[in-house]
């Protein structure tokens, strides 16, 4: 896709080194350094659209800043309007924070136009479409695409497998997808939790519905929904009440609105 650099004019350090050098303090957890990083990258190629989405995906899922993201894609947009990850970002960003999802749906389908192979937008669209549309026919579809594009993107099974055992009630069909899901990416806190509960509600395998929300748990120690639903299983099927009130005072603590969602 087009990356335009008409500043980038031979810096004894690149603004892709600034980049980088984020990335890499955001992975340690480095939260200053890594903004002084995209701020440097920035001030060195102000018509550098690279550096802008890069900052915008910072602040957006590293610091929950809402506004100074959409400030950074809509800057990456202007300087190129041919770029394709910006639209995505951007799309994703309304969808999720802001429930603009005319202004969600426009930025994904033009990402769409613009790289129609990445499979990550088609499976954003398709839980918009899904969720906040009910058309399932197309929701499925976008699912297809983004595994025919990507079979091995973990997300999109994830979501295929949510539809079909909620919407087309395909329980074998789920359970696979979800059973792809997590043999792609093991650390997929959602597979683990959808697969626990098609295993609890729908099969009774409480045994096994036991030990994917335990993974859930392991692996996203915040997962509100995954104590819920574990509290429910140690009530019910397991005889485990001590247990089954830890479960649901550690829910409730992470979301008090859950047992009302």
């Amino acid at each position: 896709m087009s990356e335009r650099a008409s500043d980038r004019n031979n810096y004894l350090i690149e603004p892709d080194d600034y980049i980088a050098l984020g990335n890499r303090q955001s992975q340690i957890g480095n939260q200053r350094g890594a903004l002084a990083a995209y701020d440097r990258a920035v001030s060195l190629a102000p018509n550098y659209a690279k550096a802008y989405n890069y900052r915008g995906s910072f602040k957006f899922a590293r610091l929950g800043d809402i506004q100074g993201a959409i400030a950074d894609f809509d800057a990456a947009i202007d300087r190129d309007p041919d770029y394709a990850v910006a639209y995505a970002n951007r799309g994703l960003l309304r969808y999720q924070q802001l429930g603009d999802i005319p202004g969600a749906l426009a930025d994904l389908n033009l990402a769409i136009l613009l790289d129609p192979r990445d499979a990550s937008v088609y499976t954003t669209r398709g839980l918009i479409k899904y969720g906040e549309l009910g058309d399932v026919e197309y929701a499925l579809a976008d699912y297809d695409l983004a595994i025919s594009i990507d079979p091995a993107f973990a997300a999109a099974y994830n979501c295929r497998g949510l539809l079909k055992n909620v919407k087309l009630m395909d329980i074998a069909g789920a359970l696979t997808d979800y059973d792809r899901a997590i043999e792609i990416d093991s650390t997929l806190s959602e597979a683990f939790y959808n697969r626990g509960t098609l295993k609890h509600k729908e099969l009774g395998d409480a045994v096994g519905a036991l030990a994917d929300y335990d993974r859930a748990i392991e692996i996203d120690s915040n997962l509100a929904a995954a104590y819920l639903v574990r509290s429910l299983l140690k009530r019910d099927l397991l005889d485990d009440l001590l247990g089954a009130s830890i479960d649901y005072d550690r829910a409730i603590a992470l979301d008090p609105q859950i047992i009302y969602k």
